[in-house]
């Protein structure tokens, strides 16, 4: 005897809708792992500063306190981090947390990033939402104030125009 299971349903509900309000200078963009993703206009060869949402599923139980522990760790291990600032805020209007970082990439220079986290209930399932924003060390001087702008927009719920 088989039966079948699906997603999206109530045993495997579907992810959270997830919209973000972005400037003009902006577009969306294909990322591996992300939900939704969106970076701004930038001369050829440039580092694009960007926001990334990501979700990861979890068994019911997973709480907010256990998904800052983990960022924070994860966070602590990156090679020559320098934590600029963490706090408690509302993500995606319930309570969330902020962590942000700057740390030495080969490729780039300096990388500037900023994580906030939320935790989403279903009931038979719990998702972390993840919204990070990444600038080199000198757009973030420009560019910081924006990226905190569009991870601020994030918001449940589609978006009523189009991308």
């Amino acid at each position: 005897m088989t039966h079948t299971i699906s997603f999206p349903s109530e045993a495997a509900p579907a992810f959270p809708s997830l919209s973000l309000s972005v400037p003009d200078d902006w577009k969306p963009l294909a990322v591996s792992g992300a939900v939704l993703a969106a970076g701004k206009s930038v001369e050829q060869g440039q580092f694009r500063p960007n926001v990334v949402v990501a979700v990861s599923r979890f068994a019911p139980g997973y709480a907010l306190a256990t998904a800052v522990e983990g960022v924070i760790k994860r966070v602590e291990a990156i090679e020559g981090v320098a934590e600029l600032g963490r706090d408690e805020l509302d993500v995606l209007g319930q309570p969330g947390y902020r962590i942000e970082f700057s740390y030495p990439d080969p490729r780039v220079g300096l990388l500037m990033q900023a994580v906030r986290i939320a935790v989403i209930d279903h009931g038979t399932a719990v998702d972390l939402v993840q919204i990070t924003a990444t600038a080199s060390g000198p757009q973030a001087q420009e560019y910081w104030g924006e990226l905190r702008e569009v991870q601020a927009s994030a918001s449940l719920g589609g978006a009523t125009g189009a991308a």
